[in-house]
């Protein structure tokens, strides 16, 4: 069950403008959370950039599967994620 300990992902989201955005997810939260979390937070913040890409420097690689989870990403305990403004 879930129950017993939850795997936790630190994720350091490092945006275009240089700006560093910190928050933990749970290990087996998919990609698509952090991008819905990223999206909220472009909204609060007034940022512009509906067309993006999350990337991870270790391992190397693009997060193109929504539904793969962070554990799954190789993203735990903690990791960087490079947000790609497609449309730059």
């Amino acid at each position: 069950s879930r129950s017993r300990s939850r795997s936790i992902a630190r994720i350091r989201l490092m945006l275009p403008s240089g700006k560093r955005v910190e928050r933990k997810f749970w290990g087996d939260d998919s990609v698509n959370v952090v991008r819905a979390f990223l999206m909220l937070h472009f909204d609060e913040n007034d940022i512009e950039m509906d067309n993006f890409q999350l990337s991870s420097n270790y391992p190397k690689k693009a997060l193109v599967n929504g539904d793969a989870t962070l554990e799954e990403e190789g993203l735990c305990p903690q990791s960087v994620i490079m947000v790609q403004d497609l449309d730059a």
